[in-house]
């Protein structure tokens, strides 16, 4: 009786089983197999949007105080805006688009931020160069006296 081995490694050919029925080595083709399925699931699973829609919903918010209404109520609206499409792309299924336009709105919103402070910076120096206009004309008219 002659004995055939389970395995043969360095052909991969079809190899012989006790019982005297042949079959190919399973190890290369279930690992294939694993790796298709596992990139396969990968793509159809959508990316997490959680995150960056909580950071974007948080960030308008804090935007959306009185003071950056009104001074900044363009780039509010901006922000506003792609919030709202980024909530309307997630209800479509369109995950990237949503991830896009989440980090835009949380950028817009703070930009609308910076230039509602740049505003109030610039009316604080404004009032604040007439509060030294009238405190040097009030030094001179006494220093003339």
């Amino acid at each position: 009786m002659t004995h055939l081995p389970l395995f043969d490694p360095p052909s991969r050919r079809l190899v012989g089983t006790p019982n005297g029925r042949t079959h190919r080595p399973a190890g290369p083709l279930l690992a294939a197999t694993l790796v298709a399925v596992l990139a396969l699931g990968a793509c159809a699973s959508p990316p997490a949007t959680d995150v960056p829609m909580a950071v974007a919903d948080a960030a308008v918010r804090r935007a959306s105080s009185t003071a950056t209404g009104e001074l900044a109520p363009d780039e509010l609206r901006v922000a506003t805006g792609k919030l709202a499409d980024a909530r309307a792309a997630i209800a479509s299924g369109d995950f990237a688009r949503a991830l896009r336009l989440a980090e835009q709105a949380t950028v817009d919103a703070q930009v609308a931020e910076l230039h509602a402070q740049t505003q109030r910076s610039r009316q604080a120096a404004v009032e604040s160069e007439a509060a030294a206009r009238a405190l040097r004309e009030e030094l001179n008219r006494k220093a003339i006296r």
